[in-house]
């Protein structure tokens, strides 16, 4: 009696407990909700809110990832920005310390004066024959040491043929004239030979014979009776 009673009670309590648990299915996984207890999916409701969950999570990723983009560029530009006041102010310090120096530099060795580039550009010009090295009323050429050597001669007679012939007619000789060319030639010669021979002369006698002859070509250019008095 006792046992039936117990049964008769408790079996309306399970079929309670199974209708529940149907109904909780139904709910959870019926019609494609896909699980999770909510039915998200189960209504057009609950699937509008779910979408708008997704967008609004995909929004909020969009702007922390444009905030970070943002914040990059700004630390790059910043960077950029320091470079560059860098580099001209490196410029500027180069140049500050140039100026330093070439001020510093002015004041141990000053620059020349007008008169002395004047002297310095006049020492660098030919000069002519001295009368004690050729008298041009003959023609007569009074050659140095150096050059009164024995394979200079033919050389010596051909110049002193022209420098007698301009001599006898000026009006043939100087700067632009078949004499002065011929006189020209010559002098190359005799130079190159010079030149071949250096080794045989101290340095004095070599700069001596070859200042001789830069004369001795200026002296061509010149009319005869041309004597730069020292």
């Amino acid at each position: 009696m006792k046992a039936w009673l117990l049964t008769a009670l408790i079996a309306p309590a399970l079929l309670v407990v199974a209708s529940d648990s149907a109904h909780a299915y139904r709910r959870g996984y019926g019609r494609g909700g896909g699980g999770g207890g909510y039915g998200a999916g189960s209504t057009v409701a609950g699937s509008f809110l779910a979408g708008s969950a997704m967008l609004t999570r995909s929004a909020g990723q969009f702007t922390l990832n444009a905030s970070q983009a943002s914040k990059n560029y700004q630390d790059a530009y910043q960077h950029w920005l320091q470079n560059q006041k860098l580099r001209v102010s490196t410029y500027f310090d180069i140049r500050r310390m140039y100026a330093s120096y070439r001020a510093e530099q002015n004041m141990q060795h000053p620059p020349p004066t007008e008169e002395q580039i004047a002297g310095f550009n006049k020492a660098r010009l030919p000069q002519p024959l001295s009368p004690s090295e050729f008298d041009p009323a003959h023609g007569v050429l009074k050659w140095p040491s150096v050059l009164r050597n024995k394979q200079f001669e033919d050389d010596r007679h051909q110049l002193e043929g022209l420098f007698t012939q301009a001599s006898e007619d000026p009006q043939s000789a100087g700067l632009g004239t078949d004499n002065y060319r011929q006189i020209r030639r010559a002098i190359s010669n005799l130079h190159d030979k010079l030149h071949a021979h250096i080794d045989d002369y101290t340095p004095n006698e070599y700069i001596s014979a070859n200042k001789f002859l830069k004369s001795l070509d200026y002296q061509g250019r010149l009319p005869p009776n041309s004597v730069a008095s020292k």
